[in-house]
């Protein structure tokens, strides 16, 4: 085995430089690992690892924020979970700087019986209330104009 100086500078971690657009992937596991910090300092922080992606994401605070909302507080039930790492910008120290950031896939949209999407205004339209009973037509009133006045 070779030891190359230049294998010491690949991160374990993912970083905006490994991705150039979204990217769906699935978490195997989340782990706390000991990182270096923005201060420079070693931190304890949860790291997301994937079954398709070799390198873990270190979830900053907003990322792990939106993955609690969206899958819990208990960080080992978000095993199977796909989620979306995508890059972005964000202001750091008075400086837009390269960031990835988390979401959740669109819910898969609705289908018909015959596996064809609907639309929109359908899948709307199926949650929507009954419509409201029409009344019962009233009897017609009886001709009683007829009747005899003395004057």
């Amino acid at each position: 085995m070779v030891l190359l100086a230049s294998s010491f500078d690949q991160s374990r971690f993912l970083s905006t430089a490994d991705l150039t657009q979204e990217k769906k992937l699935r978490i195997k596991s989340v782990t706390v690992e000991s990182v270096r910090g923005n201060s420079g300092r070693q931190e304890e922080k949860p790291v997301a690892w994937f079954t398709n992606h070799k390198k873990g994401l270190v979830l900053n605070a907003t990322n792990r924020r939106t993955l609690q909302a969206a899958l819990g507080d208990d960080m080992e039930k978000w095993a199977n979970a796909i989620i979306i790492v995508f890059p972005t910008h964000t202001d750091y120290a008075g400086k837009t700087v390269g960031a990835l950031r988390v979401r959740m896939p669109p819910p898969k949209q609705a289908t018909m019986g015959n596996g064809q999407p609907t639309g929109a205004k359908e899948v709307l339209d199926s949650f929507a209330a009954p419509p409201e009973p029409k009344p019962e037509p009233k009897p017609p009133l009886k001709d009683d104009l007829d009747d005899e006045i003395n004057f």
